[in-house]
């Protein structure tokens, strides 16, 4: 279990990292400016979002998360609303990630556990729903899969709870559910079509019981784009020719309903296996690093962390200061 925990962790992190140097291009002008395909950390280039960071250094995709364990370790793996939010402001506190790569809604949330002003009651965002459901209540979930291996209805209730905190809505809360009831799964499963099972159950679930309890609005469904994406999946001659067809036809980019459909296409697509997937996603084009990041903490449940680049891990703890296998031991310790 604990290789399956380690792996889940440091593949969340490589594909944030690696996703980081590629994000906000094409698959086509990626290939353009670094010569190819990128398959290891390369240093991200001026105009992304992690300008100025060396290659190997994660985004809030994985940082966030990375906060969230600390802090349910020290809870003892209670999670709640109220722990989410702590979790929040002790990474928001930490300039080099907050001021670098802190999204809208998670500015705003911030905003208001420090000052008691809600932002999302102006006109803009009570009726932009791309505005409110980003890909941010996904990335961060995955350790409350880790909390709960097989029991996918466990995960789904805590990342609800967790969701509440920042991404409070039927859609995020649809995706957030999806992304950790495979994790559940893949800690326990060697099946990738219980992972896909577990995933679209977690998403069907997310969506139904959000509306009941979230914000309701328009928008495409999680699971439903979710399913779209394993027929395009499934259908596909290859995995290049799937990434393209995921790209034009579900989107790749920061809203919910695009990022968590086209992280599990590309895992289908891949038949699960950790670094061909994790490659796709970091290519795909637009946002990588977010993308990415959900496929690595999937596969690395899934297949554990001997199925990642060996030298990886080293790099990932070298580069930000991490200790990932202490965190995996802490995590197994209150499971």
């Amino acid at each position: 279990m604990h290789d399956k925990i380690l792996g889940c962790l440091l593949g969340a992190a490589v594909g944030d990292a690696m996703g980081a140097a590629t994000e906000i291009r094409s698959s086509n002008q990626i290939k353009k400016h670094f010569g190819g395909k990128v398959v290891d950390f390369q240093k991200p280039p001026q105009d992304t979002f992690a300008r100025g960071r060396e290659a190997g250094q994660v985004t809030d995709a994985f940082s966030i998360p990375y906060i969230l364990v600390k802090h349910l370790i020290r809870a003892k793996g209670k999670a709640s609303k109220e722990l989410a939010e702590q979790a929040l402001l002790d990474w928001a506190a930490r300039e080099e990630w907050f001021e670098a790569f802190a999204g809208m809604t998670t500015r705003i949330m911030v905003h208001k556990l420090k000052y008691g002003e809600d932002l999302f009651r102006s006109k803009l965002f009570s009726s932009d729903y791309f505005a409110l459901s980003s890909n941010g209540a996904a990335t961060k979930v995955f350790p409350l899969g880790l909390l709960h291996p097989g029991k996918v209805d466990l995960a789904i209730r805590d990342t609800i709870a967790v969701s509440q905190a920042v991404h409070n809505d039927a859609y995020s809360i649809s995706g957030a559910c999806a992304v950790a009831a495979a994790v559940s799964s893949a800690l326990v499963s060697g099946s990738v079509f219980k992972v896909v099972q577990a995933g679209l159950y977690g998403a069907e679930m997310g969506e139904t019981k959000g509306r009941e309890i979230a914000r309701d609005y328009p928008g495409p469904s999680v699971f439903k784009r979710m399913k779209m994406a394993i027929g395009i999946s499934l259908k596909a001659v290859d995995a290049d020719s799937c990434c393209e067809e995921l790209a034009a036809c579900i989107g790749n980019g920061t809203q919910i309903a695009e990022t968590v459909p086209a992280a599990f296409g590309i895992f289908v697509a891949n038949k699960g296996q950790t670094m061909p997937a994790l490659f796709d996603g970091v290519n795909i084009g637009n946002e990588t690093s977010a993308i990415a990041s959900i496929i690595g903490a999937i596969t690395g449940a899934l297949n554990g962390v001997h199925s990642i680049t060996a030298a990886y891990l080293s790099v990932i703890e070298r580069q930000n200061k991490m200790d990932l296998v202490r965190l995996a031991k802490e995590l197994l310790s209150i499971i």
